[in-house]
């Protein structure tokens, strides 16, 4: 086995940790920015319901739909529903078995697979994801026709998705996904009679996520991947992008940070990326640059862009923030506000009072290696990713108590923020505030440095790395060596700052 266990150890006890249920808008924020629903086994399923709820009712909505249609739609959602409960209770018990053999040693490796003593198993192939089969969670639906579209339109979305994402099975499309807003999108351009399967459980770094195979029984696969592919450029160098606009939904390559730096390039990747444009690397090709190039994608959307809308699509975000000013300007402005901002709003909407938070000098004294700022205990945390930071850190599962504390930090004259980190929420400030308060508070500035030597003598090599640097850069620390021969080392508890998502 390639993966090492203590790294599968960890991947499932991300999955089982405890998790608060999700809410529609932080659901939709995953799905606008990343596509795909990722967390603790107990929020992601709950996730993918909320989802399931929301499109349906926005379609519904949204487009024309008769009493049939409207019937087999709300049928589809509780048939969606129905099989994520299903399958939510079945990989919760499988996880929880491997776990505890993984956890007690009592597991055995097999091939691709990792066994518990019960027979429960998991794939933990070489570099593919490590995942949890589902079995037997199966039904028959259908999907109505919501968008309407003539015959030849209809197809060419069809083309699109088999150049990409689409599969062959028996002569019939279907679609492998991890991604809710495509079990829409694609089964709106192929409705009519599904099957509809939850096939795993998939162990990522940030938790769970599940994957799903529809498969459209009301069509019969016209074209191999590789016809799929040239008609796909036949017709943009003829100045359709309606094939090109499903390829990209399923293969495209997202960079949001370059659209919004005004650099717009229309990646997609491929096996052989010479049959579709400019060679960008190995696998990727490059098929259109410049902001037209995004006007002509989303032009050629119409009704189906209409659908995109409403589903949150993280693809045609881009699409939008590369050719609306007033979308990408609102964009840019959400972006800015910070998550603590955002926090409170949501909070006093509900018209609660932040509840007051009192000290603890009891609390202080247990924790050793802690940092007490303005009465409130919190933990030093080395940051070692890009630049690398020192951050001081409070966790709760309150978020009341989080957002308490961060406005005791504020009258201090700090600047603390809140983020979500799994089930609770994490209260920090950040390295120049505490400089500024090692400034003028010795207790802190010992405290700081007495850690900082910690890592400059037993930490990671990037953690001594940073360590050290921070206690050049700054005269009010004493050298490593002066305070490892004034003091024991502080031991401290760190929390991974890996963990930490935006609200």
């Amino acid at each position: 086995m390639e993966r090492s266990v203590d790294e599968i150890r960890r991947r499932l006890e991300l999955a089982l940790r405890p998790a608060e249920p999700p809410t529609v808008e932080e659901v939709l924020e995953e799905v606008s920015r990343h596509g795909v629903l990722r967390g603790p086994v107990d929020w992601v399923f709950q996730a993918w319901m909320l989802y399931v709820e929301y499109a349906t009712q926005e379609i519904m909505k949204t487009f024309r739909l008769s009493e049939e249609e409207r019937s087999q739609l709300l049928d589809f959602r509780d048939t969606m529903k129905r099989l994520l409960l299903e399958a939510w209770m079945q990989v919760k018990e499988k996880l929880t078995t491997l776990y505890k053999a993984v956890a007690e040693g009592t597991y055995r490796v097999e091939g691709n697979r990792l066994y518990a003593p019960d027979g429960t198993w998991m794939y933990v192939r070489g570099d593919f994801i490590p995942n949890v089969p589902i079995h037997g969670v199966i039904v028959r639906t259908r999907f109505p026709d919501v968008l309407k579209l003539p015959r030849e339109k209809l197809e060419l979305l069809q083309l699109g998705w088999r150049a990409s994402d689409e599969g062959n099975e028996y002569s019939r499309p279907f679609m492998r996904t991890t991604q809710p807003w495509q079990v829409f999108a694609w089964t709106a351009a192929r409705y009519g009679e599904l099957r509809v399967r939850i096939v795993s459980a998939n162990l990522t770094r940030e938790g769970v996520s599940v994957e799903v195979v529809i498969k459209a029984k009301s069509w019969r696969q016209r074209w191999s991947k590789d016809e799929a592919i040239d008609l796909v450029r036949n017709h943009f160098e003829r100045g359709e992008r309606a094939p090109l606009l499903t390829m990209w939904l399923g293969d495209g390559k997202t960079r949001r940070g370059k659209v919004l730096h005004g650099k717009y390039e229309v990646r997609i990747s491929a096996k052989e990326p010479w049959r579709l444009g400019l060679v960008a690397s190995t696998y990727e090709a490059l098929v259109a640059t410049g902001r037209e190039a995004f006007e002509r994608l989303r032009e050629s959307a119409g009704v189906y862009g209409v659908l995109l809308d409403l589903l949150r699509a993280h693809k045609w975000i881009d699409v939008k923030l590369a050719t609306d000013d007033g979308f990408r300007a609102a964009y840019k402005l959400k972006a800015r506000k910070r998550s603590i901002d955002v926090l409170r709003e949501a909070y006093r909407q509900n018209c609660v009072e932040t509840p007051t938070v009192q000290s603890s000098h009891a609390e202080d004294r247990q924790r050793r290696g802690a940092v007490v700022v303005a009465g409130v205990v919190m933990s030093l945390h080395l940051v070692s990713g890009r630049g690398g930071s020192l951050l001081a850190e409070r966790y709760t599962r309150d978020v009341g108590r989080a957002l308490a504390i961060a406005d005791r930090l504020e009258s201090a004259g700090l600047r603390p923020n809140v983020a979500r980190s799994g089930p609770k929420y994490v209260v920090y400030i950040a390295t120049a505030d505490l400089l500024k308060l090692a400034e003028r508070d010795e207790a802190v500035r010992r405290a700081i440095a007495l850690y900082l030597a910690e890592k400059a003598k037993d930490g990671t090599p990037r953690q001594r790395e940073l360590a050290e640097k921070i206690l050049k850069r700054h005269p009010l620390f004493p050298p490593p060596n002066r305070l490892a021969a004034s003091s024991k080392p502080t031991s401290l508890r760190v929390s991974r700052i890996e963990s930490i998502r935006q609200v």
